[in-house]
């Protein structure tokens, strides 16, 4: 029958560095769209591109302060000034096909809206290659930024895991560099 407490595992908690309200605030994606499906953006956004960016202890670090609400000037501005512009530029390009798709138990397929012309396929791909630039103009500038900090404020950036750390990720060290970028 049903589970009894004992039985029960415990659920992890899951951090956001961005709350759905001011991603909907700071980015291009209407107010009205399903909190559920910008979740799910933002999480798998800062997960896949803001961690490798930031490297595993600066991102926890972050994810910390989020959930303690304890900042120095330092990691606010680091916040503010590129990691929030960041996530929220990929979210936004994640977004414009996830929420253009619905996965259901009997097909996936696009949504479409009475009051709303779908683009084509060509003008979608043309717009999710701006978002794209976008976001990786912004990916780009954070780490150029905590290069250039060389751990001085954020001592975290440099740090490495223990041994002991299964989910460290590699961290991207790309740095700013224009390829293609049209504004």
């Amino acid at each position: 029958m049903g589970a009894t407490n004992s039985n029960k595992t415990k659920m992890s908690t899951i951090n956001y560095l961005l709350s759905v309200e001011n991603l909907k605030k700071l980015g291009l994606i209407h107010s009205n769209t399903d909190a559920k499906l910008l979740s799910v953006a933002i999480k798998r956004s800062q997960d896949m591109h803001i961690q490798p960016a930031l490297g595993t202890p600066l991102y926890k670090a972050l994810l910390v302060r989020v959930e303690t609400n304890t900042w120095t000037q330092d990691y606010l501005d680091l916040m503010n000034d590129y990691v929030v512009p960041c996530l929220v530029a990929f979210v936004d390009y994640r977004s414009a096909l996830l929420l253009n798709e619905k996965l259901t138990n009997k097909a996936v397929g696009r949504l479409q809206d009475e009051n709303l012309q779908p683009n084509t396929d060509s003008e979608q791909s043309a717009f999710r290659d701006q978002l794209r630039k976008d976001a990786y103009f912004y990916k780009e500038r954070l780490i150029g930024y905590l290069m250039d900090d060389n751990s001085v404020k954020y001592r975290e950036y440099c740090e490495g895991c223990s041994d002991n750390c299964n989910e460290n990720v590699q961290r991207d060290q790309s740095g700013y560099q224009p390829i293609n970028f049209i504004v």
